[in-house]
């Protein structure tokens, strides 16, 4: 009877509809886009690319700092920085069965108050990158400095060196001025760094540093640090970890700050309330406060090369960079001596193996500062040559 009474109840709704539908001279209209074939703007169910969204904490403002990086237009001569380009993660990697991942997540607890329960869902999101850890056991300073020069000493680099220096001129000059900094060398740090914002990195720096912290025993200790630093960063500034992105090592903004360095040496140098390394007059702040903190000596030299005779100069050579202890007429006695003139109270011996053989080159104090930002002599070497070039196509 229920079966019966239903099929009866159908087809008079049925017949109704089509007695409506030919009385009416209108058609509807589909809305736009539906069963077109166009993309419905669903986003993406990856959670990487979406999160999920995190629960405010209480009577928190709300996020008003740049989940996306964003630099200002470039003037003509330095190149528009490129769109970021999101790294897809890889799918492999289940961190939170980790028993490291566990004992981390346990000491954010204790020792930074951190809701475990939300770090727990915060992690089950994060996927082991093979690109990064390719790119971590291959880094550029492997490479002999021949080679590794040759990627930073270009006319590409040189020129837009000289672009980024008169576009943001009024900000170089107070950095400079405020921290006792030759200018030069923050151009160029930032040039050898991202090209001067344009590549700043598209790997989301969370994965970055898990990946790294739990899958790179090499360096395992150093980027377990950062992740806990960059954890307490996104917190400080009120950004969701997903939010930023960086280099395959987890550095960010235009002087590739890791996290560590961003919560010490960061500055709002354009004084709008926000550390956004993004933004070339904050990043050019943050890189003058982080060569003064590291003890940079305005007026003094950075590095000349250097002439060698004898035997004795071998046992001043070290692999690693060493602050400089020596006179220059402890040097000459060891039978070194500068090629000109360096002001420098103290200077270092450097041997590189350059494309016409040896390279000797004695670094002073400032040397040393800038292997502070990047613990190699290749790297400080490649900064001070750009300098010199930039500074020279200046004019200055």
């Amino acid at each position: 009877m229920q079966v019966f009474w239903g099929k009866t109840r159908v087809f008079g709704l049925v017949v109704l509809a089509l007695s409506l539908s030919a009385c009416s001279s209108t058609h509807s209209i589909p809305e736009a886009g539906i069963g077109s074939g166009q993309s419905t703007g669903i986003p993406s169910a990856d959670p990487l690319v979406n999160p999920r969204p995190r629960p405010q904490r209480p009577n928190r403002p709300a996020v008003t700092y740049p989940q996306q990086p964003v630099i200002p237009p470039i003037q003509s001569g330095t190149p528009e920085p490129l769109p970021p380009q999101i790294q897809s993660p890889a799918t492999s990697g289940a961190y939170l069965s980790y028993p490291a991942l566990q004992f981390f997540i346990s000491r954010m607890h204790k020792t930074h108050g951190f809701d475990a329960r939300q770090l727990q869902s915060l992690f089950a999101n994060v996927q082991r990158n093979e690109d990064i850890l390719a790119k971590a056991s291959k880094p550029a300073e492997g490479k002999p400095w021949f080679q590794y020069r040759s990627i930073f000493l270009t006319e590409d680099r040189i020129n837009n060196g000289v672009g980024f220096w008169r576009q943001y001129a009024s900000a170089i000059e107070a950095a400079a001025q405020q921290y006792g900094v030759d200018p030069a060398y923050i151009v160029a740090i930032i040039g050898v760094e991202t090209l001067y914002g344009r590549n700043t990195g598209n790997y989301y720096v969370l994965q970055a540093l898990t990946t790294l912290a739990f899958d790179f025993p090499k360096r395992a200790d150093f980027y377990q640090k950062e992740l806990e630093q960059y954890l307490l960063l996104t917190r400080e500034e009120q950004v969701q970890p997903f939010g930023w992105q960086g280099s395959y090592a987890g550095a960010m903004g235009l002087g590739q700050f890791i996290s560590s360095s961003y919560r010490q040496y960061a500055q709002d140098f354009n004084r709008d309330g926000q550390r956004n390394l993004w933004d070339p007059e904050d990043a050019i702040g943050s890189v003058a406060n982080y060569l003064a903190r590291h003890g940079w000596q305005s007026g003094e030299d950075v590095a000349v090369p250097a002439y060698v005779s004898g035997q004795a100069y071998a046992r001043l050579l070290n692999e690693k960079p060493v602050k400089p202890t020596l006179g220059l007429s402890a040097l000459a006695a060891e039978g070194v001596v500068p090629v000109s003139h360096i002001r420098a109270r103290q200077a270092s011996l450097i041997l590189l193996d350059g494309a016409a053989g040896s390279e000797f080159w004695l670094g002073g104090n400032n040397f040393y500062v800038i292997t502070r930002y990047n613990h190699s002599n290749k790297y400080a070497l490649a900064v001070h040559q750009l300098a010199q070039a930039i500074r020279q196509r200046m004019g200055r």
